[in-house]
């Protein structure tokens, strides 16, 4: 029996009962962890350098982007949404029953940019580890994090039920419906239906939260035996019932401002081709009178309906914008082997927080004029200035004219 040995392309044979074949005989090489330069009378092995394989998905060029991000977008998040909560403070203009879920939602967004960072901690590790001594921090983070999530849908949820019920039924109703208690109520179910989908099966054993190694974030844990039944849990709580309220809500808006408009210009027009021509009487005076006064009233009925309608615009393109941030993070949890995906994928789910103050900062009427004055810091421009903000302004004209 020969032995052949190849090095440097060229083929070497040794007779079998050579020194050389009977000591390639006794030598096992492992091809994954040395390199083997043999010669023609000597072997050299040499221990390999490759590091054993990361459990990351991503490089740490990735992680560094993402975790660039996470603090921009955490950054504007707090500056924006601290905006809209202290323009409603500021201003009793803008405490409507509308806005206490608009708030509620700020709160949800506001709590989430302050949870965030904390995932670029460990996306700026070079290892796989939590680089602090306890992953606590990153667990209530994590936790944080998702229950501000699923808040902020149902709050979007109880707004478009709240304008759906401002447009189509009487105000008694719905004076009737969103009274203080009642508000009340509503804002904490909100937020306890979140709290009990998130906290509740990781103390049965379903799940957990803290350090993901692969995505490097603070979350669910996806090395739990059960993570993928957390997940379903978190995902089937959080999304088709707020989904089947805001679709249904605006649907039904759409179609009575629809017809409503239709009996408007109908209505106008039949106005219009039964005007007098002139007043020949004092009845016909009377007429025109009342006509006037009515049509005063029709105006202005016509100028709040509208103003209604473009808030209901406004709330409905954060709706919109909420949906395209976070469908493509809630389906790819369906998807099998989609594991690189979901690191991104859950940094766009994260730019919805700071899609609410942009759009009210830009097209809601009362708030993007109470917002601009917070910004230039003219309080006193401020319309209808709250007891907060009253008080607020007269410590500090009294602090100013102490004598220093």
């Amino acid at each position: 029996m020969n032995h052949t040995i190849t090095t440097m392309d060229v083929n070497y044979t040794l007779a079998d009962n050579s020194p050389s074949a009977r000591f390639l005989s006794n030598i096992s090489i492992d091809h994954s962890n040395t390199t083997a330069v043999s010669s023609m009378d000597n072997m050299t092995v040499f221990p390999s350098t490759e590091d054993p394989m990361s459990a990351s998905l991503q490089t740490y060029a990735d992680r560094v982007v993402v975790a660039v991000f996470i603090f921009l977008i955490s950054l504007t998040n707090i500056t924006g949404n601290s905006l809209v909560v202290l323009a409603v403070v500021f201003s009793k203009k803008l405490r409507t029953s509308t806005n206490v879920f608009v708030v509620s939602l700020s709160v949800a967004d506001l709590l989430a940019g302050l949870a965030a960072p904390m995932s670029s901690v460990g996306l700026l590790s070079a290892g796989d580890e939590w680089p602090w001594s306890t992953e606590v921090p990153c667990s209530i983070a994590g936790l944080l994090l998702y229950i501000s999530s699923a808040a902020s849908l149902f709050n979007l949820a109880s707004i478009a039920l709240n304008r759906l019920i401002l447009i189509k039924h009487p105000m008694t109703l719905y004076r009737s419906i969103y009274t203080r208690r009642n508000l009340v109520i509503n804002v904490a179910v909100n937020w306890l239906v979140p709290i009990c989908a998130m906290s509740l099966p990781p103390l049965f054993g379903i799940g957990g939260w803290g350090y993901d190694e692969q995505h490097h974030s603070c979350s669910d844990l996806d090395t739990h035996p059960k993570a993928k039944t957390f997940e379903m849990i978190q995902t089937i709580v959080s999304y088709p019932i707020p989904l089947v309220i805001i679709v249904t809500s605006y649907i039904m808006i759409f179609v009575h401002v629809r017809r409503h408009f239709k009996k408007q210009k109908a209505m106008h027009s039949g106005i219009s081709d039964t005007a007098p021509t002139g007043a020949t009487s004092s009845s016909n005076s009377s007429f025109v009178v009342v006509e006037d006064a009515t049509a005063a009233k029709s105006a202005h009925m016509d100028r709040i309906n509208r103003q209604q309608l473009q808030i209901t615009k406004n709330l409905f393109m954060a709706v919109c914008a909420f949906f395209v941030c976070i469908t493509p993070y809630c389906v790819a949890l369906f998807i099998p082997n989609n594991d690189r995906f979901l690191l991104f994928g859950g940094l766009l789910f994260f730019c919805n927080s700071i899609v609410n103050p942009i759009i009210y900062g830009a097209k809601h009427p009362q708030f993007k004029k109470v917002m601009r004055r917070l910004i230039k810091c003219q309080y006193s421009q401020i319309e209808e200035p709250s007891n907060a903000l009253k008080a607020l302004m007269a410590h500090s004209k009294r602090s100013v004219g102490k004598p220093t």
